[in-house]
């Protein structure tokens, strides 16, 4: 059985929010830093602290360095480093930054358990490569990405074409004979770490009732800045009355229209990962209380900025039927 110590850093805040709620769902705690400035001493007992580096775009040794530095800044004695289900980002100097950093720390991990598979939204794993409904990615595989991996640890990438084979994958890593494990996954693996991890039945009851108690926004809005084809069906799939700000991330007053969109909203549906973080950043939120999902890989969050408390979902572009974005509105706007 894993700890709650264990430490997650995502590239994007996207994904830090959804594997964030992906481990709720086993009756955790989470907090997502913007910030990078909050430590476990900062939260409840036995809370889950994830970290949004905003590595994704950076140059491959700018993200070595973030990473490296938040990880050495929350010592963790358990590491997971949530990578994007279809390998976009520098994913492999990020886990070259956890292993260089756990290595310094004394904390080496005996295996390496590298899985983007998120089987619910169609994300697989077959013979290392990762496919998408079905469909290989182009590119180099999983097994030549982490060719010569500098590592003590052994490397094991499974195959995993179901919810199934993850659970499979994350029981054959745990046990105390086995060592320590460095997890490398998207949100889809977070959720089966997470039942692994011993929850805090007092945190799980306060999520139960903040779940409970929610209620309605009164002014929701939707911000979408990703240009992914799943996210421009689901904006042309909204409901006229929706409040709606479709934006292109190369629109030059892209922050000023974002934050004129925001303006008076007290619930925000925020899809792409820059653009969720771009508008909270504007809004001058530090860290988001992960509250659960709406549906897997689609979180909600409470937070409190410059103008008073927001409940806020947070998707990826590429996350959702074409009917996903209405029903995240719809979440916000009912009980």
């Amino acid at each position: 059985m894993l700890g709650a110590s264990i430490l997650v850093i995502a590239d994007d805040l996207t994904g830090a929010a959804d594997s964030a709620a992906a481990l709720t769902s086993s009756g955790h705690h989470c907090v997502v830093s913007l910030d990078g400035l909050i430590t476990r001493r900062d939260t409840p007992p036995d809370t889950i602290v994830v970290i949004d580096t905003e590595s994704r775009d950076m140059r491959a040794a700018d993200a070595f360095a973030t990473t490296a530095a938040a990880i050495t800044r929350h010592s963790p004695t358990e590491l997971f480093i949530k990578i994007d289900s279809t390998l976009r980002g520098n994913i492999r100097a990020t886990v070259e930054a956890a292993l260089s950093t756990l290595s310094a720390l004394t904390r080496e991990p005996d295996r390496i358990l590298i899985c983007p598979a998120f089987p619910q939204l169609g994300r697989t794993v077959v013979n290392g490569r990762v496919h998408v409904h079905g469909v290989p990615l182009d590119g180099a595989d999983l097994c030549e990405l982490f060719d010569g991996l500098r590592t003590e640890g052994r490397v094991e990438i499974p195959d995993v074409q179901t919810d199934h084979d993850l659970a499979i994958a994350v029981g054959s890593a745990l046990g105390p004979a086995l060592g320590n494990t460095l997890w490398v996954g998207s949100a889809g693996l977070a959720r089966h770490v997470g039942a692994s991890i011993a929850a805090n039945d007092a945190a799980r009851r306060d999520g139960e009732t903040i779940a409970a108690a929610r209620r309605p926004c009164s002014r929701v809005v939707v911000i979408a800045g990703s240009q992914h084809p799943s996210t421009l069906e689901q904006i042309a799939a909204l409901d006229p009355s929706t409040n709606i700000a479709a934006l292109h991330p190369l629109d030059p007053q892209f922050s000023a229209r974002a934050e004129q969109a925001a303006r008076g909203a007290d619930g925000l549906v925020l899809t792409g990962g820059a653009t969720a973080r771009i508008v909270l950043d504007l809004l001058e939120v530090r860290s988001l209380d992960v509250r659960g999902e709406v549906e897997p890989g689609i979180a909600w969050s409470t937070g409190r900025g410059r103008s008073g408390d927001i409940t806020v979902v947070t998707k990826a572009g590429g996350f959702g039927d074409t009917l996903a974005l209405q029903r995240a509105a719809d979440f916000l706007s009912r009980s």
